[in-house]
Formats: structure tokens, sequence, C-alpha cells
């Protein structure tokens, strides 16, 4: 059975630019193709390609958020979750860990990210124009080329980097992490009755080994997702899981 989308729609909030630097992705048709991480199955969606998908242009963010940005949010708005069970957990006396500020943040689930977004007038991308923006056109394999570089990305098992630490490793556009460091929450949310979930996208720095039914991970080239599970608000925060966000305004601020 095929999921239905949940997610509600875009704030229409005024863009915080300071929160945000976003580049412009142009609009384009390709050939949508999508690998499923081994431990799933078959994920009950019809849309995993090959099939054609047009995207229209769209803002994306340079970087995914990180900890200084979120840090500016909850400030701002004083924001606390229903359930904060994980919410931030790596963090300190509610402050990011020392020389952190400009790792992405994670222990956020998709409610927080959303708050996030929405208080900076912005969305998360869809899985789709994810793929888009790391692969440009030319449907790169990985979002800097066609052959993988453990140099060009943060693939070491030990934690996060900075969100600059890895110009060399940008996609076509720009975008900078879109494989490695930490996996990203896209929209929208799927329920097909059963359960709920949403894709991933990008892979992160950690690589679970040990047994098959471990999520796959370390960096993840552009064509791959991971279906993410939904369950309680502190089961959806994880260490390696961040997010990035989107507009749909060519003219809003911030873009490059």
């Amino acid at each position: 059975m095929a999921g239905k989308r949940v997610s509600g729609d875009p704030s229409s909030s005024a863009l915080r630019p300071a929160q945000a630097e976003l580049v412009a992705i142009p609009g384009g048709t390709f050939v949508l193709r999508v690998e499923h991480r081994v431990r799933e199955g078959r994920c009950p969606l019809f849309d995993h390609g090959p099939r054609p998908v047009t995207i229209r242009p769209f803002l994306l963010g340079r970087t995914a958020v990180t900890n200084a940005q979120f840090a500016a949010f909850l400030a701002d708005t004083a924001y606390q979750p229903a359930d904060s069970r994980n919410f931030l957990r790596h963090w300190v006396d509610g402050e990011p860990p020392d020389g952190q500020g400009e790792h992405p943040v994670v222990w956020v689930s998709p409610r927080d990210a959303e708050a996030y977004a929405c208080w900076a007038g912005l969305r998360l991308p869809t899985d789709e124009e994810w793929q888009w923006a790391s692969q440009g056109p030319h449907a790169l394999p990985w979002p800097w080329g066609r052959a993988f570089d453990r140099t060009l990305c943060n693939s070491s098992g030990t934690g996060t980097t900075a969100v600059e630490a890895f110009p060399a490793g940008a996609s076509p556009y720009g975008c900078l992490d879109m494989a490695g460091n930490t996996w990203e929450w896209t929209d929208p949310e799927w329920d097909d009755g059963w359960h709920r979930w949403r894709l991933l996208r990008g892979g992160s720095y950690y690589t679970a080994q040990g047994s098959f039914w471990y999520a796959e991970s370390g960096p993840c080239p552009n064509n791959a997702h991971l279906r993410f599970l939904l369950m309680s608000e502190g089961l959806n925060r994880c260490g390696t899981v961040g997010f990035r966000c989107s507009s749909d305004h060519r003219a809003a601020a911030g873009a490059r």
C-alpha cells in the first residue's frame, strides 16, 4: 500500500537570513532512481523509480542547521517540545558543547526541525529536491563527482565536524555535507496505516558494525535514502541526524 503525505504547509513567516544561508537551486527534470538501505526490505512507496521528476526552482541551505543557529532559535522563541526526552542530548547546561557551535545540530526530531524552519520562514526539503540538489543535472553518484573520496566528507566515525570543514566536497550547486557528517530529515512524513516514517538522506560520520539489522551508515551516495520509522519523539531524536532548510521563494533574502 502506498503511503500518503501528511506534512503541514510551510510557514509564511518572514525569512531570517542571519539564521539560514541559502543557495538557489535551478529547476529541472531528472530520472529518479533511489536505492533503499538493505535492512529495510521493500518500502511501500511507488516512487523509487526509475521515473521522471520535475523540480521547480527552490532555495536550499548551503549547510545543515548548526548548534549556534538552533541556539538563536531557542533564545528567540523559548521553544520547548511537548516530549523533551533526548532533546539536544549532547548540549551542556542548555548550551552547545564547547567548540561545536558550527557543528550540525543533532538530537532533534522532525517536529523540532519543523519548528525551527517555521521560525525561519522556511521548510524542510523534499526527498526529491534533496537528491536533485546533491547530484545535479549530470546525476553524479556523489556530491563532488563520480568516485567516493573519504577526504571530501566526514566519514571518521568519531563525531560531527564543522559544517564548513569540507568545502571541496560541495555539491554541483555549492551545498556542503550532502554525504557524511549527519543524516538529514526530509519532507514529507508518510503514513501507510500501519507505520509512519520519514526518509533520511546523506549518511553520517558513524558506521555501525556487527549486525545485518543495524542501519547502514557512513557517507551515502546521492541515490540512497534510509526509511526511518517514527515512534515517540524521544526515540525520533538521534545523535547522527540533523537537517537543513529550504524555501519555495527564489527571491527570498539570503540567496546568493
